[in-house]
């Protein structure tokens, strides 16, 4: 059983995503902003190098759209969470845990928090790549719609109370229910 007081410290650390959330989708805007500062217009006649660089950029968007998809699946799912929490660095914040299921809690929470930060790192890069497309070539179209993408998918990503109080509740069962 988790003690309500520590049950709020663990839902508490949702905030901490959300602030970790808020910086990535915050630096998307600011991609835009700089390349419309620095890229004046698309290149008159854009070379055949850019042309490459934009369709091994478009390669690399879709190889990182393919392992985001994979990567949450087999790493943020609740199941996945509990099986290897204790492989993840414990947050000073969750670090006064009493009992086997608060200790679960916290390694669970500190888990999931994390590898959320993962998650966004990934949808980071797509917009990045958009970034780079609008520098190489002046291709500003795609980095508008890879911006977008990455917009889209961190509004899914949102680190929602729903999902850490189900991660919470799933590590509260005795270690044996996890198992099962």
């Amino acid at each position: 059983m988790i003690r309500p007081e520590f049950r709020k410290i663990l839902l508490d650390q949702r905030g901490a995503a959300i602030i970790l959330w808020s910086f990535f989708v915050i630096s998307i805007p600011v991609y835009i902003f700089i390349s419309q500062k620095f890229v004046t217009a698309p290149a008159p006649v854009a070379s055949s190098f850019s042309y490459t660089i934009r369709i091994f950029v478009w390669l690399l968007t879709l190889v990182d759209l393919g392992y985001y998809v994979y990567w949450k699946k087999q790493n943020l799912a609740p199941d996945a969470i509990l099986a290897s929490a204790k492989s993840a660095k414990l947050f000073r914040a969750l670090a006064d845990f009493q009992g086997e299921s608060e200790e679960r809690a916290a390694f669970a929470v500190s888990t999931y928090v994390t590898r959320k930060v993962v998650v966004f790192a990934i949808i980071e890069a797509i917009a990045v790549y958009g970034f780079v497309l609008a520098f190489a070539g002046g291709f500003v179209a795609d980095q508008y719609l890879l911006s977008g993408l990455s917009v889209v998918l961190l509004v899914i990503e949102f680190p929602s109370e729903k999902s850490l109080d189900s991660i919470v509740r799933a590590a509260e069962q005795p270690a044996s229910a996890n198992a099962a």
